[in-house]
């Protein structure tokens, strides 16, 4: 079992992803529902989403090698599986999160340089009749992009708010084995 100055990491590696997933959540939120937000939020974002898997899965680690320590391998009880069971629930939350969030973040800075770009673009030509024609959009791939993303954000939201709600779980289950009973 791995430990800290004599103590076993699991009690202190838990504290890493109520940490970064919480903050993953809020931050993640914020980024989907405010696009100016996106530009200044995006980097920590990105890698709140790669650290809160890889904390969870450090939890998850250590708290095996604390159980197998405490209980013996396989010998666990109910409450301890219901815990680790809740945790790989959180990390496989996670880890789904991580390809969908690159993609939005992929196609919102692609709608980004679009933009950019068609501040700059040049006024169509005026057509035979003097009257200036209307080519549409400069950006042909805009109206398959905002579907895309509005899709992929809804998904990104229904994963975050599973995993606000995995966390919610798992630490309910550890506390209650710690705690339950205790305080009252």
């Amino acid at each position: 079992m791995t430990t800290v100055l004599d103590l076993p990491l699991h009690p202190l590696a838990v504290h890493a992803p109520i940490i970064l997933v919480a903050l993953l959540v809020l931050l993640g939120a914020g980024y989907l529902f405010v696009p100016p937000l996106r530009q200044r939020v995006g980097w920590a974002a990105a890698i709140l989403v790669v650290l809160a898997p890889a904390s969870v899965y450090g939890s998850i680690f250590s708290g095996e090698q604390f159980a197998d320590f405490t209980y013996g391998a396989g010998k666990w009880p109910d409450a301890v599986q219901q815990h680790h069971d809740n945790a790989y629930w959180l990390l496989w939350t996670l880890v789904a999160l991580v390809p969908v969030w690159f993609l939005f973040a992929g196609l919102d800075r692609g709608r980004r340089a679009a933009l950019l770009r068609g501040g700059d673009a040049p006024k169509p030509a005026p057509s035979e009749d003097g009257e200036t024609a209307s080519t549409g959009s400069d950006d042909p791939a805009a109206a398959g992009r905002k579907v895309i993303m509005f899709i992929l954000g809804a998904v990104a939201l229904a994963l975050l708010g599973l995993a606000a709600w995995w966390l919610f779980k798992t630490g309910h289950t550890g506390a209650d084995m710690v705690w339950g009973g205790v305080v009252q």
